[in-house]
């Protein structure tokens, strides 16, 4: 057991120091998420707002500021970890390349570095929904803190997916912060009520963010619903490992060493 347990701790710890190096992202962490709460209680207006929450059976009433806080709370977390997932991958990706080429096994990395999303993805869903519940009392906030963790991970996920695909920074800080925009934008009460199109089920936070509100709002439990987010988590964790695979494999096969035709004498 410890040839398995000692490899995985080490590349654990190593990926996880590599996190605490990225001073940006837990700057943001720390203070971008409490000042966008801040900022969107203070001036979203205050309405009634009707629309439909699929795990509570259909359409509730709930305050559009009230709605916004969840939202923005939603993207603020989700491009932190998809960020961090992505620049992790990223910068470690020729030091992994080596490491495997000297005979590190790729199931020992890519278990840490799933194993250290999972600790970022819970502990920023848990300062998430305290900061909201700071804000207002939710009816659920298990339900919420789960919401949040489904969301992480599916953008956790997909950070790890495009530091395997993609070359540059660049291209990946803008996928992923166009594509929580995109999606949060979408799934937001206040700019789509009926949250019923063809396509919407299928993205990333469609089923987080229905959790996220039923839980919010509503005593209707949402742990279906959050689940499609860590189905989202497994589905891009497996292409990135995939991609993982072929950027690490050798093409270079030893030759076998030529057996003696004869004795010596």
């Amino acid at each position: 057991m410890k040839q398995y347990i000692t490899p995985f701790s080490t590349a654990l710890r190593f990926v996880l120091a590599a996190h605490a190096r990225n001073r940006l992202a837990l700057v943001l962490a720390v203070a971008f998420t409490p000042g966008w709460l801040f900022v969107t209680r203070v001036c979203t207006y205050h309405a009634n707002l009707h629309f439909q929450v699929f795990p509570a059976g259909g359409y509730i009433d709930a305050d559009n500021n009230r709605t916004s806080q969840v939202s923005s709370v939603m993207n603020s977390v989700t491009v932190i970890t998809g960020f961090m997932a992505f620049i992790e991958t990223l910068k470690s990706g020729p030091l992994e390349r080596r490491l495997v080429l000297a005979g590190y096994r790729r199931r020992h990395l890519m278990a840490a570095r799933v194993a250290a999303l999972t600790v970022i993805a819970a502990l920023l869903a848990l300062y998430a929904t305290a900061l909201i519940d700071l804000s207002f009392a939710q009816r659920q906030v298990g339900g919420t803190a789960l919401a949040l963790f489904a969301a992480n991970t599916a953008f956790g996920g997909l950070g790890i997916m495009l530091g395997f695909l993609l070359r540059g920074e660049l291209e990946g800080f803008f996928v992923v912060i166009m594509t929580s925009i995109v999606d949060n934008g979408l799934q937001n009460p206040g700019l789509n009520p009926p949250a019923d199109q063809r396509g919407l089920p299928f993205l990333p936070l469609y089923g987080p963010s229905q959790a996220a509100y039923a839980a919010a709002f509503t005593p209707s439990w949402p742990g279906t619903y959050a689940a499609r987010g860590l189905a989202w988590f497994g589905l891009t964790v497996t292409v990135g490992m995939l991609a993982f695979w072929l950027r690490t494999r050798s093409y270079h096969r030893p030759r076998r060493p030529s057996r003696p035709t004869g004795l010596l004498r």
